[in-house]
């Protein structure tokens, strides 16, 4: 069987925002915080105790939700600003292999691609975009419809050779 008991406190809080130290008095007990270097030391009597905060967000990457675009001809997507894209196609679209450092491995999202008034455009890829079978992208023809294709990079380069992007199965249609 466990107990616990607990002591009331009495504390006063003291800080100084110039220094980066706050003192608490714990009925007479100073318990000292400073923050300097990346590290936080606390001290009370003849204990002291160091952490080192090491960055909380090494390799987080905040992206907006959506690229929103016109394209026609030869198109760049930029995988390393965004992460989700709604295309409408103006005329018939080629995607060109990023060029330079173009995403994140493991970074997914999802293309949506609508067909203008007009309709019947298409869509060639570069050749780091695979497809399922790699039998490429074939999308709905029909004005004014969507099509989502999702998309993962399991392997990203700085050089954009050897990168790979993964189409997944296009969801066709959307009116």
């Amino acid at each position: 069987m466990r107990y616990i008991k607990q002591f009331p406190i009495t504390a006063d809080l003291d800080v100084d925002t110039d220094s980066g130290t706050i003192d608490i008095d714990l009925d007479s007990e100073i318990l000292t915080i400073e923050g300097t270097g990346g590290q936080i030391t606390t001290s009370a009597s003849s204990t002291t105790v160091t952490l080192a905060l090491e960055p909380v967000l090494v390799g987080v990457k905040i992206l907006p939700l959506m690229s929103f675009e016109s394209i026609s001809g030869s198109t760049t997507l930029n995988f390393t600003t965004y992460n989700n894209f709604q295309l409408t196609l103006t005329g018939n679209v080629t995607l060109q292999n990023p060029d330079t450092y173009f995403g994140y491995s493991g970074q997914s999202g999802y293309i949506a691609f609508i067909q203008d008034g007009t309709g019947s455009r298409t869509v060639t890829l570069g050749t780091i975009f695979e497809t399922v079978g790699g039998g490429g992208l074939t999308l709905s023809s029909a004005a004014d419809t969507t099509d989502l294709v999702p998309y993962f990079i399991p392997y990203a380069s700085a050089s954009g050779a050897g990168g790979r992007i993964l189409l997944g199965a296009p969801q066709l249609a959307f009116s």
